[in-house]
């Protein structure tokens, strides 16, 4: 399985603690419209409703009646790892009619990247028009995660892989699972990346190479 590429990498270093991935949301989507928990996840997932928003999965409209659905697991609602979630979209924004459009082109996973693999005080320093390039402290800064296991390009993989960092984030889940109800992060992991490796065709392939051109300028 394709996942223990990533299984290395979670046992490297986990992703980021809640009370960082909560001052990102109180930057990005201030003001929020109740507190989120620092220091515990409780009230995240579908309980907040900023926690919701990004995990929802894009084919659904969120509402509160959608809410209900979920939490009481709704048969035609479930949330998989088969269902991008919001968060994966540019502005959280997705456009039926082009799937890819927007697809992992977003602040909140770049920051999630910076602060797994090179530094917590690098990802304070993303914004909007930025992406995964290295700052001069981040090169001087010889024990980063993507120092020590020698990565020198952002890779479909590590995107993979910091996704599920922030699904497991903004989840309200304390500790790490692999499977957390219906949503099977290893499943997801491989979900994501057989969608740019096995797709075949010129213009899957065009998007790709545009894709990590962009994470890696």
């Amino acid at each position: 399985m394709r996942y223990s590429h990533a299984l290395a990498l979670f046992r490297l270093r986990k992703g980021a603690d809640s009370h960082t991935v909560v001052s990102w949301l109180m930057e990005l989507f201030h003001p929020l419209d109740l507190p989120l928990h620092t220091t515990i996840k409780d009230n995240h997932r579908f309980i907040h409703n900023t926690t919701s928003m990004l995990l929802c999965p894009v084919e659904y409209m969120w509402s509160l009646t959608l809410y209900e659905k979920i939490r009481d697991r709704d048969s035609d609602f479930l949330v998989t790892a088969y269902s991008w979630p919001a968060f994966v979209y540019k502005d959280y924004s997705f456009d039926s009619a082009n799937i890819k459009k927007g697809l992992f082109h977003l602040t909140l996973l770049l920051k999630a990247f910076k602060h797994v693999f090179t530094s917590p005080s690098s990802a304070k320093e993303i914004n909007a028009s930025q992406c995964c390039q290295s700052s001069e402290n981040d090169t001087a800064n010889h024990s980063h995660v993507a120092n020590i296991i020698g990565m020198k390009t952002v890779t479909l993989h590590v995107i993979a892989y910091t996704a599920c960092q922030l699904q497991f984030a903004l989840s309200n889940v304390n500790s790490w699972q692999s499977i957390d109800g219906d949503f099977d992060y290893y499943d997801f992991y491989n979900n994501i990346v057989d969608f740019f490796e096995v797709v075949p065709g010129t213009d899957a392939q065009v998007h790709i190479t545009k894709l990590l051109k962009w994470w890696n300028r």
